[in-house]
């Protein structure tokens, strides 16, 4: 098992994954902040110019820091990682020829590009959390194919994270009465937002809220101080909302709570993604109103659910290490209950 990281080479850690994944949308997202406030924004062409500049440093970071990971951990193990720095390789080029509408027609290359971007960029967080000394089931990741049915929990976790997702909606729209900078998200059209949508869900609740705050938290770093950072770092790319911004804040910190305290990262991109794509289906608009304030009222009884009934030494996923130790635990606790045969 690896070492903990220090306090200080995983803020260096985290604050690379948040500038490789949100650098783009910072530069994009500030200049937009600035022209509400009325200050000068940068010329138009050069505000392309860097925007071409960190989406190529964004896409070689990744594959330079990922390659690098995936040297051989370990003697014996030099095929698979040889393997693997391939395969990093393979998706660094086909994302860079998918971006330039050499892979795909013009039409689709930005929305192609932006998700195999996105499968590296995750890459690279699982494989900093593992060398951190977290397995994949830590994260709540399924660590076997084939569908199976989600857990109690997890059910009751995707609700309060719908819950969640819809009060800060509403409160979006009590923040656009205030005075001052007031800011707008453009309307949801095309396979580029469809894939960006996606995309955000789980560039947010994967690596945002459970990579930044698996690493802090093995770096010795409490809690509640991982869940604020990773809530700042949600909150930010959404400067160009104005004040409306605020609104994320408290989502962050709701959605980071969950994490934290039944390590379930599934339940949180499925609410998040299932929010992002609904404003794609015909007739939405006609529905938001009542769904949404449906999706309120139960995800907050789920969210009560969770708190009557407290967490379960098997709330984490059967993959996790505290999962595990739980139940070792538990049956050291009863040493004369004859043990059963697995079905």
């Amino acid at each position: 098992m690896q070492n903990p990281p220090r306090p200080a080479a995983a803020y260096r850690s985290v604050f690379g994954l948040f500038f490789l994944a949100a650098g783009v949308k910072l530069w994009h997202n500030v200049t937009q902040f600035l022209a509400l406030c009325g200050l000068p924004a940068p010329d138009p062409r050069l505000f392309t110019k860097v925007e071409i500049g960190l989406t190529a440093v964004s896409l070689a970071g990744t594959t330079w820091w990922l390659v690098r990971l995936l040297d051989p951990p370990r003697r014996g193990s030099e095929g698979r990682a040889r393997r693997r720095v391939l395969a990093a390789d393979l998706a660094a080029v086909l994302a860079v020829l998918a971006g330039l509408g050499l892979l795909v027609p013009a039409l689709h290359a930005e929305a192609v590009g932006m998700a195999l971007q996105t499968v590296l960029l995750v890459w690279l967080a699982v494989v900093l959390v593992a060398r951190s000394g977290v397995r994949p089931g830590d994260l709540g990741l399924p660590t076997r194919w084939g569908p199976q049915a989600p857990r109690t929990v997890s059910v009751l976790i995707g609700l309060a994270a719908s819950a969640a997702l819809v009060l800060a909606v509403f409160l979006l729209i009590v923040l656009a009465t205030l005075p001052g900078p007031q800011g707008g998200q453009p309307p949801a059209e095309g396979l580029t937002e469809l894939v960006d949508s996606v995309r955000s869900a789980v560039i947010e609740e994967l690596v945002v809220t459970a990579a930044v705050i698996m690493l802090l938290t093995r770096a010795g770093i409490r809690p509640a101080t991982c869940v604020l950072v990773s809530a700042l770092m949600r909150a930010l790319p959404h400067v160009y909302l104005g004040w409306q911004a605020l609104a994320v804040l408290p989502l962050g910190l709701a959605l980071g709570f969950l994490f934290v305290r039944y390590c379930r990262v599934m339940p949180l991109i499925a609410a998040h993604a299932a929010r992002n794509t609904m404003v794609f289906l015909p007739g939405w608009a006609l529905v938001a109103l009542p769904v949404m304030t449906l999706l309120a009222i139960v995800g907050t009884l789920a969210a009560l659910a969770l708190v009557v009934r407290g967490p379960r030494a098997d709330d984490r996923p059967p993959g996790s290490r505290g999962g595990t130790e739980a139940s070792s635990r538990s049956t050291a606790s009863r040493p004369n209950q004859p043990a059963q045969n697995p079905k």
